[in-house]
């Protein structure tokens, strides 16, 4: 994760932090900045000197717990200038003391965007409309009434599906693969990964036409298949994952929508802890499978190479 962070607002949350009565979403923040491992944070003030980050660590238990669980901060001029010239955008939380003119550009090149103002009733918000079962024994509305709310609240640049049946069917795509994406991503350039078991299989079509059917209805976005048996990783349940969420799909994504099932539909987010670290486990171990895809001497590790 990425956390960009004003002093201001640093200063402000630890005087206003009572933990006997924080709301649900000081409590978060609280355990973002305390507890939340490999957080590479960036803060707009001088460091200097050890003695100036030792006076910083002592005026703020918050700004403390953020040193002794990874390195120091880094100290930059300006957040904005930062973010746009220097972050990836893969996992990233922008937290400023007032609204900037620049957050809406901010959030669609992924990024997640909060003032001090807003950040309490965004995070409810986000909490509330984005953590959610669906038992699937009472059926289904689709994945756009599903997830209407997740594409105003939760930005992303890229979608990764684990399921090994996802792209079997292309006559169903338009039933679910297609809605699923539009529901969550209104970026035209968003980078989307398919990890499948269909570079095993023989089919009817080869591999190239379910790419192109995939490029023709995304022409800007990035596309790849790749094989989906992760390196020390089973790879079995079906999951999407986002820069911020997971959506767990036990019975897979290409499913029929007309029958009922046992099985169920979950979303969490990385605003809890164990979403949070399950979502960079996973996608630890999924990049480090497609780096050694890269060089895997196996025909059809993944399409396009």
């Amino acid at each position: 994760m990425e956390l960009y962070i004003e002093k201001e607002f640093l200063d402000n949350f630890y005087l206003e932090f009572d933990e006997s009565s924080a709301s649900s979403s000081q409590k978060i923040v609280a355990t973002i900045l305390k507890e939340y491992a490999e957080v590479e944070c960036f803060i707009d003030c001088e460091i200097e000197s050890l003695e100036q980050l030792d006076f910083l660590k002592s005026e703020n238990s918050f700004f403390k717990a953020i040193c002794d669980k990874s390195k120091s901060p880094l100290a930059v001029k300006s957040i904005k200038d930062h973010f746009f010239e220097k972050s990836k955008c893969e996992q990233t939380l922008i937290f400023t003391q007032n609204n900037k003119d620049w957050f809406n550009e901010a959030e669609r090149k992924g990024a997640l965007c909060f003032s001090y103002e807003n950040y309490q009733q965004r995070i409810e918000n986000i909490i509330k409309q984005c953590h959610f079962k669906i038992d699937l024994s009472e059926g289904f509305q689709g994945w756009e009434q599903t997830l209407q709310n997740i594409q105003e609240l939760m930005p992303l640049n890229k979608i990764i599906i684990n399921d090994a049946y996802l792209l079997d069917k292309p006559e169903f795509y338009e039933s679910n693969v297609y809605p699923l994406i539009k529901a969550i991503s209104k970026n035209k350039k968003t980078t989307k990964l398919f990890y499948t078991d269909i570079l095993n299989k023989k089919l009817t079509f080869n591999i190239g036409l379910i790419y192109n059917l995939l490029k023709e209805k995304y022409p800007t976005s990035e596309i790849k298949i790749m094989h989906n048996n992760v390196d020390n990783l089973n790879s079995h349940d079906r999951l999407l994952y986002s820069n911020h969420y997971i959506i767990d799909c036990a019975i897979g994504f290409n499913f029929n929508q007309q029958l009922t099932s046992n099985s169920q539909i979950i979303i969490e987010t990385i605003f809890e802890k164990y979403t949070y670290n399950r979502l960079r486990n996973h996608l630890r171990k999924m990049d480090n499978h497609f780096q050694n895809l890269k060089v895997d001497k196996r025909i059809n590790a993944y399409y396009p190479n």
